[in-house]
């Protein structure tokens, strides 16, 4: 199995993790991977973190060195994503009267002047 760019930072990590509490101990991988049910070899590449253990691994090996999963974790945390809330962007813009193309402050026509329309008239009315 190959190990990721990102796994490998993690591997090498419980790897030191791992050996430090073996050797501090006093037992061997072949003992260590006796108590654990692993093969030594198995064991000698967890602690130079060419392999990353499972999570049934992982119990085993604290189960037989005597400590919690977070001593051979120590070191290695995940840090999620961050999301971040939307928002509106608001802008002051001038608006452009549809009708006629100038551009009004307020969208109304400036007093004095007024257009000439003439109501709309529905197809039936015209024939």
């Amino acid at each position: 199995m190959s190990l990721r760019t990102r796994d490998k930072g993690f591997a090498e990590v419980f790897g030191k993790n791992l050996c430090c509490c073996r050797e501090r101990l006093g037992i061997t991988q072949e003992d260590l991977g006796f108590l654990a049910g692993l093969h030594r070899t198995a064991v000698g590449q967890l602690e130079r973190g060419e392999r990353v253990a499972r999570a049934d691994t992982l119990v085993r090996l604290c189960g037989s060195l005597g400590v919690r999963p977070e001593v051979l974790l120590a070191g290695l945390a995940w840090r999620p994503a961050q999301i971040a809330r939307g928002e509106l962007e608001i802008e002051e813009v001038e608006v452009l009267e549809a009708s006629e193309g100038k551009a009004t402050k307020d969208g109304m026509e400036p007093e004095g002047q007024e257009r000439n329309r003439e109501p709309a008239r529905s197809s039936e009315s015209q024939q």
